[in-house]
């Protein structure tokens, strides 16, 4: 067995019996970003599992550090780090999450989501990070993978207390309820109920909140409540933030985004028409 390997054993084991009194970890320590042969033992005040380390394995926990910390401002640094990674220690499923999620940032969807495919089938929980795992659905999304993009943001949202960013809580909330009313048979119930969520802090994400819940509500059957003619500039600013959709909006598959469009300009003309004098 190769050192790196014979070092992350040992200190594997190390660590075990430090926590053996305290076996139940947080939730949010099992959704960090590290990967958990790098993280140290609960409570650890001598730097044990630091110790523990072979310079190998030291070394490729650094990198993966030093990846994460420029995934958002620098991705291709980030994958830089993640390929030094990859090339000290293998192709692991936390070297692949890393290198999916810079990939994505990179505009390379579709090499990204094939990287979270391998990490998922290497190691059930690589995606207990909830921020890696909507990095995965979107990727999905992007790559036409409609399905599998349905399966991870639905994971999502039922992890979306993990995430430390309340506006990326609620954009994830919108992305959940675009795709199941897009792929899911009769996905409208279900769509309004992600959308209720996310209208607790809509955080300026009310145009889309307000778009999809307009048109879950006319595919599920349910009469929206009439408005007046003096919520036709409200309804106009909906339209126009929507269409001025920028980098950090909600990801919302084409099609559906269109019927969004179409369902708030059909209510702009109703209300256009209410207040024409007869």
């Amino acid at each position: 067995m190769p050192l790196f390997w014979v070092s992350l054993v040992i200190a594997l084991e190390t660590r075990s019996a430090a926590v053996s009194g305290d076996a139940d970890l947080s939730t949010a320590a099992l959704a960090s970003p590290r990967p958990r042969d790098c993280r140290g033992a609960v409570g650890e005040a001598d730097g044990l599992w630091a110790r523990a380390r072979a310079g190998d394995a030291q070394r490729y926990c650094e990198l993966l550090a030093r990846g994460y910390a420029r995934l958002e401002e620098t991705p291709a640094q980030a994958l830089v780090a993640a390929e030094a990674a990859e090339a000290l220690a293998g192709d692991l499923a936390p070297v692949r999450v890393l290198n999916g999620r810079a990939k994505l940032r990179l505009g390379q969807a579709p090499a990204a989501l094939e990287q979270f495919v391998k990490a998922e089938a290497q190691d059930a929980q690589a995606f207990l990070d909830p921020k890696a795992l909507h990095d995965y659905a979107r990727a999905a999304s992007i790559a036409g993978k409609s399905l599998d993009a349905v399966r991870l943001y639905r994971m999502l949202v039922s992890r979306s207390a993990l995430l430390d960013d309340a506006r990326e809580r609620t954009i994830a909330e919108i992305e959940a309820a675009a795709h199941v009313l897009a792929y899911t048979p009769a996905g409208a119930d279900e769509a309004l109920g992600y959308l209720a969520q996310a209208r607790r802090q809509a955080l300026g994400l009310s145009p889309w909140i307000a778009g999809l819940r307009l048109l879950a509500t006319e595919r599920s059957g349910r009469v929206e409540p009439a408005l007046s003619a003096s919520a036709l500039p409200s309804v106009e600013a909906l339209l126009q933030r929507v269409s001025a959709a920028h980098d950090d909006s909600p990801l919302v598959p084409p099609a559906e985004l269109s019927a969004m469009r179409a369902a708030l300009e059909k209510r702009q003309a109703e209300l256009v028409g209410k207040g024409k004098p007869h």
